[in-house]
């Protein structure tokens, strides 16, 4: 969307605010939806936790999936349906209940021993579909820690390890080798890119804001979906620069800063929420809690109306400015867009910072806790 265009498209008459609202609540109650598909203990709830950088699935060493089980992470839904081809779920039973055309990405997950029933599913996926399938091998890291144990380097294990998925599936076969306790390595970070070709561009920015950036390139991505976050709350701010109401226009002006910042928390997964399940898992060291509660309280509504006092030049420009007729409301339209856009790239810059932080500093224990 060309904010700079509705914002002229304002000037002229036209309804740009209920546009810019229309574009903002498209994106936010887009869905992705993701099939896992695979016999149980291949490692399924385990990639759900890895993909979106939090505990959501239960995962065990035996048959916890009974049912299908849908977990969604903001938007991002993913099915985890019981595993075909055993005692419990008959192989034909099991394909009936998948209903191909509510997914928009397919992944069979397989780990050490590839059966027969495996490649059925996938071949019957494949015909029912029409998709990609997407295979994921997983286990890596034990893989390569047994062949050690053995005498074997990694470099004879990986490339064993792709010779068998290939001998069975398919050469063309798209397929990854993933170790769901480390995600940063192995081909997590671009199984996760295969994913995105499968998706319109509002379901990519949709995966992309919910799911954990691990590498450079996935920080990347969160921030130019960021930014085009921020160009349309900042449009929305210069729509309310011309609020004739003296007063009215900045309590709207805290609540779009407000929504647009947890917004921007929830995209890098340093919101209050995330970070408490994330505390559950892994200790934080008092450094890391001081840096997340910090940017926590960007989110407030206390810390907005601070922020605001602290720019109460800009402010104050802004109010006195709207007096002079069609030109005033225009230079406080420009003011409420600067500052908008300026704290939302300010915000984009810390969240990327601590994510950068938090994902090369090894967890620690800390006196402190709380968020």
């Amino acid at each position: 969307m060309d904010v700079f265009r509705l914002v002229r498209e304002f000037l002229t008459g036209e309804t740009a605010a209920d546009r810019i609202e229309e574009e903002l609540r498209h994106l936010d109650n887009a869905e992705v939806r993701i099939a896992l598909l695979g016999r149980s203990g291949t490692g399924k709830s385990s990639l759900i936790n890895a993909l979106v950088g939090e505990r959501v699935a239960v995962s065990g060493v035996v048959e916890t999936t009974l049912k299908a089980q849908e977990f969604n992470v903001n938007g991002l839904i993913f099915v985890d349906l019981p595993g075909g081809g055993t005692t419990r779920f008959p192989f034909d039973e099991y394909l009936d209940t998948v209903k191909v055309a509510l997914y928009d990405a397919f992944v069979l997950v397989v780990s050490k021993r590839i059966l027969e029933s495996d490649l059925d599913l996938y071949e019957e996926l494949k015909r029912r579909t029409g998709k990609r399938i997407h295979i994921v091998r997983t286990m890596i890291d034990q893989d390569i820690e047994n062949a050690q144990h053995d005498g074997l380097s990694p470099e004879l294990v990986l490339p064993r390890i792709r010779q068998d998925l290939e001998s069975k599936f398919g050469v063309s076969t798209g397929y990854w080798m993933v170790s769901n306790r480390h995600p940063e390595k192995y081909d997590f970070p671009a199984f996760c890119d295969s994913l995105l070709e499968d998706f319109d561009e509002v379901r990519r920015d949709k995966f992309i804001f919910a799911a954990q950036a691990y590498t450079n390139e996935q920080l990347i991505r969160k921030r130019e979906v960021a930014e085009r976050h921020v160009l349309l709350f900042s449009g929305m701010a210069a729509v309310n620069g011309f609020n004739p109401i003296p007063g009215a226009d900045v309590v709207t002006d805290v609540a779009i800063l407000v929504k647009m910042n947890q917004w921007i928390l929830r995209c890098y997964k340093l919101d209050e929420e995330h970070m408490k399940k994330q505390l559950k898992r892994h200790p934080l060291s008092s450094a890391q809690v001081t840096l997340v509660n910090r940017l926590i309280a960007y989110g407030t509504r206390e810390f907005i109306i601070s922020l605001i006092k602290r720019q109460a030049g800009r402010m104050t420009g802004k109010e006195i400015a709207k007096w002079v007729p069609v030109v005033g409301q225009m230079a406080s339209a420009g003011m409420g867009f600067a500052l908008t856009r300026w704290m939302g790239q300010d915000l984009i810059n810390q969240c990327e910072k601590a994510s950068r932080t938090m994902n090369a500093a090894p967890h620690s224990k800390s006196h402190n806790q709380s968020f």
